[in-house]
This record gives C-alpha cells, sequence and structure tokens, in this order.
C-alpha cells in the first residue's frame, strides 16, 4: 500500500501545474474559443420585462442583427479583419475576427415593444412582457 501511494504522489509532482504556464497559454487555442471571450453580457428578468446588455466593441448598429422567433432572443454580428496591405517586419493580431451569436430564452416577450439602443460599445435590449406573461396579484377574501 505504502508503494501505491509513493506511486501516486510521484505521479502529481510530475504534472505541471496550470498555474506554472505563461499567461498566454490561451494564444494557441483555436479562434472558436477566443469568440468565446467576446460578447459578455448581463441578462436579467424582472416581473414585466427581460433586459440585456452586451458588450459589442467596435461593432456598428448596422452591423447587429436581432430577431425574436418563439420566445427566443438571438443576437447576431459579424466581425471582420481589415485587409491591410504593404510590407511589414512585424505583425501580431489579437482581434478576432468571424460571425458571433448569442441567444436568450424570452418567454412572454412583447415583440411590438422590444426596445435597443447602442452607445459606447454597449448593446442594451429592453423586451417587455406580454401582459398575461406578468404576475398576478391575487387578493384573499
Amino acid at each position: 500500500m505504502a508503494k501505491e501511494l509513493t506511486l501516486f504522489r510521484d505521479f502529481w509532482n510530475d504534472v505541471p501545474s496550470v498555474f506554472d504556464y505563461p499567461k498566454d497559454i490561451l494564444k494557441d487555442f483555436p479562434d472558436d474559443f477566443s469568440k468565446i471571450m467576446n460578447g459578455k453580457c448581463d441578462y436579467e428578468e424582472h416581473d414585466d420585462k427581460y433586459h440585456v446588455e452586451l458588450e459589442v466593441p467596435g461593432i456598428k448598429k448596422n452591423e447587429i442583427e436581432i430577431t425574436l422567433n418563439d420566445d427566443l432572443l438571438k443576437i447576431s454580428w459579424s466581425r471582420q479583419r481589415e485587409n491591410k496591405k504593404g510590407f511589414r517586419k512585424k505583425t501580431k493580431y489579437e482581434r478576432s475576427e468571424g460571425s458571433f451569436t448569442r441567444s436568450f430564452q424570452v418567454s412572454g416577450a412583447d415583440a411590438e415593444k422590444i426596445s435597443a439602443e447602442l452607445k459606447e460599445g454597449i448593446l442594451k435590449i429592453d423586451l417587455p412582457k406580454k401582459d398575461d406573461y406578468k404576475p398576478k396579484m391575487i387578493k384573499i377574501k
């Protein structure tokens, strides 16, 4: 038994800790992983509405598509890398490119009353609920 514990302990001593890696460990992950890191959001459900705030830095409002279909709010945009021409001695591109989509379940949202605003890289969407989805107070007799 003691030999088995020693072997186990030796094994874990040989496994490097994630904290031993350099901070840029994520640089080798596929581009899809970097896309996940974009579009951070705050999502709230209130009694009378849903509220979404989504980070979309560098995206123009005409590049964003917002749709509501069967209680599913879908926000999509795409980001293209600028085509840079000419000789460069060194290059490093960290900004991601490609299409991006976030979806949220918003049961009972009133499609006719949805409002959206884009200001300083933050997309804010308010989705009021239909009256029959709002909580009802029941009086006791």
